[in-house]
């Protein structure tokens, strides 16, 4: 099977934090899961690089919106290779490539209609003497009314034409603006409300969230959405008359998940079509709830105008992590940076909470003292304490040779179910679950173990497919893992070590001092803004 997996582009405009990080890592797990398999998978992401948030923060720190690019990109690479994140490609929206497809993508959009020209008022300042893009624009939503200064409301989610605005002003210097006529492209969202219907219909996978939301966007019926904008950085626009304006982030950035696998594909005798809508493959979106729009309204409704009309599309749309009973804000410095994250912990300990911890069908709540109960109770105690037990055993009764004997029929197929079931929740989006039934597995077998109701050679068999089944979930455990017990590359499938040695292996988890919960929430107080 042909699989793509789409992580959301993080913005060029600061770095990442645990609640954002929440929401992404379930692409690797997917991604890892499907390796595994033997599927072909592409796992892209990248850096967004254009729009009013970029130039915003290049600002603030006094450098160029370019150099704000290069330095964020960098960082984002270093994060997520340190974080474990196994993307097969990270790309940059502000590229030669990725400029030039989409380019190539706008004039088929525009050539078969679906772009068009139209005459608007637009919002200007006469104070500063230009056209002012969305970011530079803050009013009342027309909507729910709540003060908003984004493309979309973070009160009711509804996607925002600045225009529509009420009570308008500039952000630059604080006058009221007034409306001047000017000429843009636009996408004609409208006339994929069929499409998008017929793939909300067809959905497997999705979570109630997305659902919802698409079927209030339906109910309200789909608008025209500006495709160009008056402003000075980001994608030229491919067209005579339009010398002075760039291509909207908002189309321009979701066509980065077609570059970017089309980039992965050069030199491979591959159509990237195969991987959108071929009959054996599947792509998957991973994202926040504030993107559902993005993902499943309007992005479907490019590819259809680009003749990509069926995609095997699963969306994997996430509520929102807390942190100590509040929302992590950068703004604020309320936040568990990754970076610290690294330098500081077991990333495998993280990896393993986020997703016991997943915000997937409603909000949830990181606190320090309930990360370090979890990760004793589940990692030290019950996963790292068997393993110990076991290989200790081999290592002094068998002089660290695998020891002779059989599995019972009821064990082998118990863990052949376990690889099904585990299957079953990656690929529905229900990780939390997985991850419990693994524990549970290993509870059992630590407790049999204990009373001798399982032998030594048994126990063993468990801990080697172990080293497949969390393999998705805690990569860098389980390659020590396999060192340890000389196997080969992960599968998907029930494995069974019959000879050969065992080498000594260090404690996988080390127990967490809960006055360290304390110790970090003193600090978090400390830094806060």
């Amino acid at each position: 099977m042909n699989i793509i997996v789409g992580n959301a582009w993080p913005y060029a405009n600061g770095p990442l934090h645990l609640g954002r990080i929440a929401v992404w890592l379930p692409g690797d797990i997917i991604a890892r899961y499907h390796r595994l398999m033997g599927d072909e998978v592409i796992f892209l992401s990248g850096t967004d690089c254009h729009g009013t948030p970029v130039t915003m923060r290049a600002k603030d720190e006094g450098i160029t919106p370019l150099e704000a690019t290069i330095k964020y990109h960098a960082e984002f690479k270093k994060c997520f290779d340190n974080l474990g994140f196994s993307f097969d490609i990270f790309e940059k929206t502000h590229s030669e490539y990725h400029e030039e497809k989409v380019k190539e993508f706008i004039l088929e959009l525009y050539n078969k209609g679906y772009i068009y020209d139209k005459v608007i008022e637009q919002t200007y300042c006469e104070n500063c003497n230009e056209f002012l893009s969305d970011r530079y624009v803050e009013g009342k939503c027309p909507h729910c009314k709540e003060l908003v200064s984004e493309d979309q409301c973070e009160n009711c989610s509804e996607l925002i034409d600045y225009e529509d605005l009420l009570e308008k002003r500039c952000k630059l210097c604080g006058n009221e603006t007034m409306e001047k006529e000017t000429k843009h492209l636009f996408f004609a969202l409208s006339n994929f409300e069929n499409d998008v219907r017929r793939l909300l219909i067809r959905q497997k996978g999705w979570r109630e969230n997305a659902k919802n939301i698409v079927k209030r966007y339906l109910d309200e019926g789909l608008r025209d959405k500006a495709v160009t904008r008056d402003f000075n950085w980001g994608v030229d626009v491919p067209l005579e008359g339009y010398e002075d304006k760039k291509i909207f982030v908002w189309i321009e950035a979701v066509m980065g998940y077609l570059t970017a696998s089309m980039k992965a594909l050069e030199g491979k005798d591959e159509d990237w079509k195969d991987y959108w809508q071929g009959e054996d493959s599947r792509v998957y979106f991973v994202h926040g709830k504030d993107n559902i729009p993005f993902h499943t309204v309007i992005f479907p409704a490019i590819l259809a105008g680009l003749g990509v009309k069926n995609p095997n599309l699963r969306v994997i749309s996430s509520e929102y992590l807390k942190l100590e009973g509040k929302n992590f804000s950068s703004v604020k410095n309320w936040a568990i940076w990754a970076d610290y994250i690294v330098e500081n912990y077991n990333i495998d300990e993280f990896r393993y909470y986020l997703t016991l911890n997943s915000p997937e069908v409603k909000d949830t709540d990181f606190t320090w003292r309930d990360f370090i109960n979890v990760s004793n109770r589940d990692l030290v105690n019950n996963f790292s304490s068997f393993i110990k037990k076991v290989l200790t055993e081999i290592e002094e009764n068998y002089k660290s040779n695998v020891p002779k004997g059989i599995i019972s029929k009821e064990l082998k197929d118990e863990i052949l179910n376990l690889y099904f079931d585990i299957g079953d929740y990656i690929e529905e989006g229900h990780f939390k679950n997985a991850l419990i039934d693994i524990m549970n597995f290993i509870k059992k077998a630590n407790r049999e173990y204990d009373n001798k109701e399982k032998n030594i050679y048994e126990a063993l068999q468990v801990i080697v497919n172990l080293s497949n089944l969390l393999e998705p979930f805690i990569p860098m455990t389980c390659e020590k893992l396999r060192v340890a017990l000389s196997l080969d590359e992960p599968i998907w499938s029930y494995i069974e070590k019959k000879e050969g040695k065992i080498s000594k292996i260090d404690p996988l988890f080390e127990k967490l001092d809960r006055k360290r919960a304390s110790d970090e929430i003193k600090r978090l107080k400390n830094e806060k803004n």
